[in-house]
């Protein structure tokens, strides 16, 4: 019987000095986010699952402009292909 993976993770630090563990999304996770109405929620579920639940949605709705583009970059990272495919 096949083992689940153990996924990889990145470290994100705020500019502010706050770090967060994000873990590569899995077939899952990518799929309940696509099924958001719009990129922006699914850009916010996935950040929260690959999380843990430790982003919420508050936390994030609160963001600069400039950290939520930064930290979006994550996910083309791990994904490495454009979502909507």
């Amino acid at each position: 019987m096949l083992k689940n993976f153990e996924r990889n993770s990145t470290t994100f630090k705020f500019r502010d000095g706050q770090e967060i563990l994000l873990k590569e999304p899995t077939l899952i996770q990518l799929q309940s986010a696509q099924s958001k109405k719009d990129e922006i929620a699914q850009a916010k579920s996935l950040l929260i699952d690959m999380s843990d639940g430790d982003l919420t949605e508050n936390f994030l709705n609160s963001l600069p402009i400039a950290e939520w583009k930064r930290l979006t970059e994550v996910i083309t990272d791990f994904i490495g292909i454009d979502e909507k495919n």
